[in-house]
């Protein structure tokens, strides 16, 4: 596996299923994560790296990708759907593992000044319809 191909895709271009419409986890899956874990102990990264459940909401454009933010203060998490130019400065959070490619699928918003900042929405006024 190369790490020099990481291949960004909004979610919209892969067929995922619904959160409502996944099948809730089953003895196929533990095993199937027991040997993920066994990988992830065998390389040291068991720390840097879990599993997701890979699942859609919504339907997203092309120029979009999902964008993770965080309020460290109220502990709050929020993911939104935003244009590709507005997560220049980000960090890839979750992958899809595909045959000869990793694909980013979701991102976490990164402080150009200090690189161990929280992540922090930008701020938005909300006009009543």
């Amino acid at each position: 596996m190369s790490t020099k191909g990481l291949q960004v895709s909004p979610m919209q271009w892969v067929e995922l299923d619904k959160l409502t419409d996944v099948e809730p986890l089953n003895d196929a899956d533990l095993k199937c994560m027991a040997e993920i874990r066994e990988v992830l102990k065998k390389h040291g990264k068991r720390e840097r790296f879990g599993v997701a459940l890979l699942h859609k909401h919504f339907d997203m454009d092309d120029n979009e990708v999902l964008l993770e933010y965080s309020d460290h203060d109220n502990r709050e998490l929020c993911i939104r759907a935003v244009p590709k130019a507005e997560a220049e400065n980000t960090v890839p959070t979750i992958w899809m593992l595909m045959d000869d490619q990793e694909r980013a699928v979701q991102y976490c918003n990164k402080s150009p000044h200090d690189p161990d900042a929280d992540c922090k929405a930008p701020e938005r006024v909300i006009t009543p319809k």
